[in-house]
């Protein structure tokens, strides 16, 4: 950390990249840090690949360029909430030509940047940012506070995912909203307003459903012909996992996405604290937390890889 806040202090332009696909704790981090370097006089420019779906992230797209292309040759790139380089997007854009600090709380990935400040205890990275702010003696704004909020919020799927380890949780959010942070408005930000299609999505992952392994493993999947009837901002699949995490004797439950015509994408949930999900998407490829991970599978579609999945898992569940 005092390394990190040297490097802060002695330079002016700082570039902030997160992971493809932003969840609520990536953009969360982004934004929050960038806001708060701001207010101590430094440039901040914002970088992400998207795709920006999920509904309390779309606000915030507009702030965002996708492609790299640094004026100054002097700054410094901070990479947040991403536990491996290429999960940027950016890594062949010259990322590495620029002193680099990793601000992360994901179980595995690859060792990276100049200076790491990594905490895997952490339940979001937007914990961390709050960390470094108040190490460099300086109390968040209320905007800050918010977006820091944001991430703490969805990373715990509002506090249900934490077990008796995550009073530091929750000594965050009395503070953010000492800060200012209202969860109220997050909460109806998150999951307010939803159109009448996202119901119809639900039902129909819901519908795709299928166990496995004795009922343990539970798969569901999308394909790139319900996009051309149900579009993508309207997917909500935090609802799904939470529905079928709840059913009886589920242990793992796996979303299949096919994004492109040549890449799946796979989400994977937990609530057994038996098993690491992010060393089981590791052995695919990705990476995460323990109880929340994933994956690309590329040059593949949806039906090959839910049974990739169930040979997977049938070798990690027993």
């Amino acid at each position: 950390m005092e390394r990190i806040i040297q490097t802060i202090k002695e330079h002016k332009t700082f570039y902030i990249f997160g992971h493809i696909d932003p969840d609520g704790d990536c953009i969360g981090s982004q934004l929050g840090l960038a806001r708060f370097l701001e207010q101590l006089g430094k440039k901040c420019y914002l970088y992400s690949k998207g795709k920006f779906e999920r509904q309390e992230i779309k606000q915030f797209q507009g702030h965002f360029a996708d492609i790299f292309d640094p004026a100054d040759k002097d700054g410094v790139a901070i990479i947040v909430d991403c536990s491996t380089p290429d999960r940027t997007g950016f890594e062949k854009e010259g990322i590495d030509k620029f002193p680099t600090i990793v601000i992360d709380h994901h179980s595995s990935g690859d060792i990276f940047g100049d200076f790491r400040y990594v905490k895997p205890q952490a339940s979001a990275c937007t914990m961390l940012i709050l960390e470094l702010i108040e190490a460099m003696g300086e109390k968040p704004s209320k905007e800050v506070a918010e977006l820091l909020m944001l991430g703490l919020c969805t990373d715990t799927g509002f506090f249900k995912h934490l077990t008796e380890t995550g009073a530091p949780a929750f000594e965050a959010a009395a503070k953010l909203t000492g800060y200012g942070a209202s969860p109220n408005k997050i909460y109806f930000d998150v999951n307010g307003n939803k159109k009448a299609a996202t119901l119809k999505l639900i039902s129909q992952a819901l519908e795709r459903a299928k166990f496995y392994l004795d009922g343990r493993l539970v798969i569901t999947y999308e394909t790139l012909e319900d996009y051309a009837v149900i579009p993508r901002e309207c997917r909500d699949i935090d609802t799904v996992y939470l529905l079928l995490l709840a059913t009886e004797g589920v242990q793992v439950v796996a979303s299949v996405k096919e994004d492109d015509p040549d890449k799946v994408t796979v989400g994977l949930r937990t609530r057994c604290s038996n098993i690491d999900l992010g060393a089981a998407a590791a052995l695919l490829g990705g990476g995460g937390h323990k109880k929340a991970a994933g994956c690309k599978i590329m040059n593949s579609n949806a039906k090959a890889v839910v049974q990739l999945l169930v040979d997977h898992f049938s070798k990690i569940l027993g």
